[in-house]
């Protein structure tokens, strides 16, 4: 076989082997350049478009880069690029935060701790005028129809993708009180969270926080924020991000595959920073590999995805 031919074979090989909602996003993406910016309206083959005015300009880019989306090969090229650097800022945040061998919410707490109460405030000030500047040419056409797509909390997912909860029976998946108690849930482990690990640095009880925040006042002095700032270590600061994002993918609804890029990278840095034997650290790192290969998921294999991350928020939980 020549080299122009396998080069073609292999082109041919991973084009028929890498689709999860490239196409969607490249119809979604086809109607916003063709001047569409009603949230409402712009829809894929998988659905309307769900996510933030960023992902729409991150995609167009593609777009254009890759031939309207028809040169997968460079897509995926692209992708890998952006792989490799991903890679290397992980691996960059692990050495910051000290791991040996085996290695939305609290962002706001981590922000509030390191900068303290006003330097928080600026900072959210700042992201708050970003998001504003990047989804105004969707505000100025429909506000709310973009706010209600773009951070919908209310989506009803399809029980064929998930990942994690088909082992509870496509009956209880969609039902009303499984959302609710799946809710209750979370938030209940994020109080416990905030209240006994993440608000540590401070070393002040929740309710004496609450009451000077709420009145948008500091509840540390000067010399209190400095302190606390010098608390917040980079190892603090990855293990309260990484914890809080194993609880929002524990009681997540619906995980479909491409969410796997919240777990890989943070479940090797929270199973270490357990304490736990490094038999049971790659024992549990290896089952949820497989359970996350299994397409389409199965009970056994979404039942393991959901006790990986039991048992990963456990062990962090009990961890010093």
């Amino acid at each position: 076989m020549s080299i122009r031919n396998r080069r073609g074979a292999l082109r041919r090989n991973h084009m028929e082997n890498t689709e999860i909602d490239w196409n969607a996003y490249m119809e979604q993406v086809s109607q916003y350049v063709s001047g569409e910016r009603d949230y409402t309206l712009i829809k894929g083959g998988t659905g309307p478009l769900v996510y933030p005015a960023a992902h729409v300009y991150i995609y167009t880019g593609l777009y254009y880069l890759t031939n309207k989306g028809k040169d997968i090969f460079l897509a995926q090229q692209l992708f890998g690029v952006l792989y490799m650097a991903t890679l290397a800022l992980v691996m960059a945040c692990y050495r910051k935060a000290k791991v040996g061998y085996n290695v939305k919410k609290t962002f706001g707490i981590v922000l509030f701790l390191g900068r303290g109460f006003t330097g928080a405030l600026k900072l959210a000030m700042v992201m708050a005028q970003i998001q504003f500047l990047i989804a105004y040419p969707f505000l100025g056409e429909n506000a709310i129809g973009y706010l209600s797509r773009a951070f919908e909390l209310s989506r009803q997912f399809l029980f064929k993708w998930t990942v994690n909860w088909r082992f509870v029976g496509e009956d209880v998946f969609l039902s009303r009180p499984f959302s609710i108690t799946l809710l209750v849930m979370h938030v209940s482990v994020l109080v416990w969270f905030i209240t006994n690990k993440w608000l540590r640095p401070t070393r002040k009880p929740l309710s004496a926080i609450i009451g000077p925040v709420l009145q948008l006042e500091s509840p540390f002095s000067p010399l209190e924020e400095s302190q606390v700032a010098s608390r917040v270590t980079p190892e603090f600061v990855m293990t309260t991000i990484l914890s809080a994002n194993a609880i929002g993918l524990l009681f997540a609804r619906s995980l479909h595959y491409q969410f796997y890029s919240y777990v890989a990278w943070s479940t090797p840095y929270l199973l270490w920073r357990s304490g736990i034997n490094p038999v049971f650290q790659y024992g549990l790192w290896a089952l949820q590999e497989w359970a996350w290969n299994v397409y389409p998921s199965t009970p056994v294999s979404s039942s393991v995805a959901v006790a990986v991350l039991s048992a990963t928020v456990a062990l962090i939980a009990r961890a010093k």
